[in-house]
């Protein structure tokens, strides 16, 4: 609907909204924690092939990801998530007529799309851990300088040697940095975030177009896809990977060609499998929120058990089913016995009382197995 009202309002036509931009990005941070959930699950179940995983699943997670952004990038024009939303990144500067990405376009925004998300991560986790994490923002300053004189050098005598002099001059300068990254860190961290939200507000108000200061750094804008640009994608047919080669009759070469075509195929795959997995979640969300799993887990009700017949040498059961068996009077407070039939609760409970069995069918019964019966009136 915004597309179809910036085009009704002669604005930019090609230049995606800010939301779109936003939605890009926060489905590029939900990739990461998904994959470690799923990998911490399996860890798990099969702790000595994926525990090393686990305790790597940053470097792991870029490495996988450094591969299908360059899959997308150099094929597509866009990242993974970009080209989900149908966009690409273009040159500000052209060169010989065309804004498509150059060799430089692809690796610098390689660093920014996996390279800079993984140092920012390791950076944090550093600062958590030299800061005291929780519990120094818990507790205060007191226990981060607690935390930072457990690490501080002691002198010893043997600090007279060149080596252990020089160690401990090391030890000196490490602390050093790391009070002063305690300190200046979450000013760099506040800038970081800050100029991201400056762009976007720029952005948002066409100050700019560029919709981050990375962007800008490259002179790369996002755009919407074209009709020409998809008639192209459709006329350059399926992409390949970069181990692809030009072929030159060796087995060798036709091997590795194919490998390319299959690791190619399977990263355009992920375009198709995302959106259905997203689907296939949001549809056992909603089973398994619904009646209907309910009932279908709901086991059937048995049959209720086959009465118990009258034994021969037993008390005869009257016709009328009002009257007791045992006093042949209007049956009062009535009282079922575990076999099913229905007496006088005095009677019933007098003769189990007396011989332990039923008077009808001469089955074992206990007096606490005795039900009183109520009629509603």
């Amino acid at each position: 609907m915004e597309f179809m009202s910036d085009m009704l309002s002669g604005a930019d036509a090609g230049k995606p909204s800010l939301f779109e931009l936003v939605a890009q990005n926060k489905m590029t941070e939900l990739l990461e924690p998904a994959l470690r959930h799923i990998t911490s699950v399996y860890a798990h179940r099969y702790p000595r092939y994926l525990i090393r995983i686990l305790n790597w699943h940053e470097e792991v997670y870029a490495a996988i990801m450094l591969a299908v952004e360059r899959h997308y990038l150099r094929n597509y024009g866009g990242s993974f998530t970009e080209h989900f939303y149908g966009t690409k990144r273009v040159r500000v500067r052209q060169i010989a007529g065309s804004n498509a990405l150059t060799r430089g376009d692809v690796w610098g925004s390689l660093v920014f799309l996996v390279g800079l998300p993984l140092v920012k991560s390791r950076l944090d986790q550093y600062y958590d851990r030299v800061s005291g994490g929780d519990a120094a923002r818990l507790l205060g300053d007191a226990f981060s300088q607690q935390q930072q004189q457990q690490i501080e050098p002691e002198p010893t005598a043997s600090a007279a040697g060149v080596l252990a002099a020089a160690r401990r001059r090391l030890a000196v300068v490490q602390l050093a940095v790391k009070r002063a990254f305690q300190k200046y860190y979450p000013h760099a961290n506040c800038v970081y975030h800050l100029a991201a939200a400056f762009y976007y507000v720029a952005y948002m108000f066409d100050r700019t177009g560029y919709s981050s200061p990375w962007l800008h750094l490259l002179g790369l804008q996002i755009r919407r896809l074209s009709a020409a640009d998809y008639r192209a994608m459709d006329a350059r047919g399926p992409a390949t990977s970069g181990l692809a080669a030009p072929p030159n009759g060796s087995i060798l070469r036709l091997v590795r060609n194919a490998v390319a075509r299959l690791v190619g195929g399977g990263l355009d795959l992920l375009k198709v499998a995302l959106p259905l997995s997203i689907f296939f979640y949001r549809f056992l969300e909603w089973w398994y929120r619904s009646d209907f799993h309910r009932r279908v887990q709901q086991t059937p009700v048995p049959p209720p058990p086959m009465p118990l017949r009258p034994h021969p040498d037993g008390v005869a059961v009257p016709f009328d089913q009002t009257i007791c068996p045992l006093c042949e009077k209007k049956r009062t407070n009535p009282a079922m016995a575990p076999s099913g039939y229905v007496f006088c609760y005095p009677c019933i409970h007098k003769h189990i009382d007396d011989t332990g069995m039923c008077p009808v069918t001469l089955t074992k019964a206990d007096p606490a197995a005795i039900r009183k019966l109520y009629a509603d009136a």
